[in-house]
């Protein structure tokens, strides 16, 4: 049989002779390297539903490339693939181990599960650091190359254990961490991508400490962030978060930083990632009490109209249900406006 690149999966399986799950998998993976991810679902499911057929190997490998080619902006289809996934992940090698426990620790990230995170950034961080003096000494190495440098998975698992800790308020105790993700220039073996991995991880770990010393109350660090997010304008998103919510946890007035830095926020329809879709939700639902708290009702309801709109669009079901409560508190000052487009929303059908 010629197979060529456009061929659907039934065009294979009507023909006399269709060919084995091994052959299935051979042009699965061909479509996935060549960025054709959703081509190559059905022949990935295929290869999964006869498993007595295939090498195991490529089995496990299938379910993994299925995890990666599922897994989007919706929460509820992330949560089934990972779902799927999560008890195979353990039968990969070891250098493609790493880069799904990466993945899944950020699908996690989504759902603010910190248990789960926290879980998966320290076996990540196992993991690399092993792998790290493995090859130190000389020794043989599971498998072939990693995805990613060896230095993103080492520092990432560190990024995110500090994440966690944050995240549960755990501040003093996520420090440490953010210290030493920000220094990982010892580390050997680094070429020109590991070097600028490298400088990523300090700019993080700069506006992570600032992030903790927010969080603790410390407010005289508002200039220096401030001055770090006119360096680093790509970070914005995550980092305006970071304010909003410490403004609201400390009664802060940041009216200041929101004007100077609310052009950088994506447009609700632009393009979003299941973790930047995310903080923009956490976002426009920070900002929306911080609105309310200060008096500013019509804009409080707007931006909540905001974070509602996108908790739909990524089907992130359990952000629904905080903004519902608190758009209904507010209800005596909802306009017309903005009561159709509060059902337009809950009915699905709001386009922005």
């Amino acid at each position: 049989m010629i197979i060529h690149p456009n061929m659907e999966l039934e065009d294979i399986l009507s023909e006399d002779k269709p060919l084995s799950s091994s052959q299935m998998y051979s042009i699965a993976e061909h479509l996935f390297k060549l960025g054709r991810k959703k081509d190559a679902v059905p022949f990935f499911r295929y290869v999964v539903n006869h498993e007595q057929e295939c090498d195991h190997e490529q089995f496990i490998m299938s379910q993994y490339r299925l995890f990666l080619a599922l897994i989007g902006i919706g929460a509820e289809e992330n949560k089934e693939a990972l779902l799927r996934f999560e008890s195979y992940y353990n039968q990969l090698p070891e250098h493609i181990r790493l880069d799904a426990i990466l993945q899944m620790a950020n699908v996690y990230y989504t759902f603010w599960d910190w248990d789960k995170v926290e879980s998966y950034a320290d076996e990540l961080h196992t993991l690399a650091k092993k792998r790290y003096d493995q090859k130190l000494r000389n020794d043989h190495l599971e498998g072939g190359q990693t995805e990613r440098h060896l230095v993103v998975y080492y520092g990432q698992g560190l990024l995110l254990k500090g994440i966690t800790l944050t995240m549960q308020g755990k501040y003093e105790e996520a420090k440490p961490y953010v210290k030493e993700y920000s220094d990982l220039g010892w580390f050997e073996f680094l070429n020109e991508t590991g070097r600028r991995e490298v400088e990523k991880f300090r700019i993080w770990g700069k506006g992570n400490m600032y992030t903790l010393e927010l969080m603790t109350g410390n407010k005289n660090v508002l200039h220096d962030f401030s001055k770090f997010l006119d360096e680093h304008p790509e970070y914005t998103l995550p980092y305006m978060l970071s304010i909003m919510e410490a403004a609201n946890k400390f009664n802060l007035l940041v009216d200041e930083i929101i004007e100077r830095f609310c052009q950088r926020i994506p447009p609700l329809n632009s393009s979003i990632t299941y973790i930047n879709g995310t903080q923009l939700f956490h976002y426009w639902y920070e900002k929306s009490i911080y609105s309310f708290n200060n008096g500013k009702i019509g804009d409080g309801i707007n931006e909540l109209l905001y974070a509602l709109y996108l908790s739909r669009k990524m089907q992130y079901y359990s952000g629904f249900e905080r903004c519902i409560p608190l758009f209904e508190e507010h209800d005596e000052y909802v306009t017309e406006k903005q009561k159709r487009e509060y059902k337009n929303i809950l009915n699905g059908v709001s386009e922005r």
